[in-house]
């Protein structure tokens, strides 16, 4: 189960790192190629920027789940994810 949900935080945190590289994607293309900034442009980064902040959440609330059940089952928090950004 913990082995589950620690490949399910790693693509928590893959997701979190395609989208932020999509949104700068999107900057840099408005920057460099467009003479203003389109409403749909706006959209689409605020768009990408809440999807981020939603694998964030998902990303730091599934460590605290993995480490309330080993808490459970061993008494203890897990080894592996005594940093906040270990898988």
């Amino acid at each position: 189960m913990l082995n589950f949900l620690r490949v399910i935080r790693a693509l928590a945190g893959l997701f979190f790192l395609l989208t932020i590289a999509a949104v700068i994607a999107q900057l840099t293309y408005n920057v460099l190629q467009v003479d203003s900034l389109m409403r749909s442009s706006m959209i689409a980064i605020i768009a990408g920027v809440l999807h981020g902040a939603f694998w964030l959440w998902a990303f730091f609330g599934l460590r605290y789940v993995i480490n309330e059940i080993h808490q459970k089952e061993q008494g203890s928090p897990h080894p592996s994810l005594t940093k906040q950004w270990h898988l």
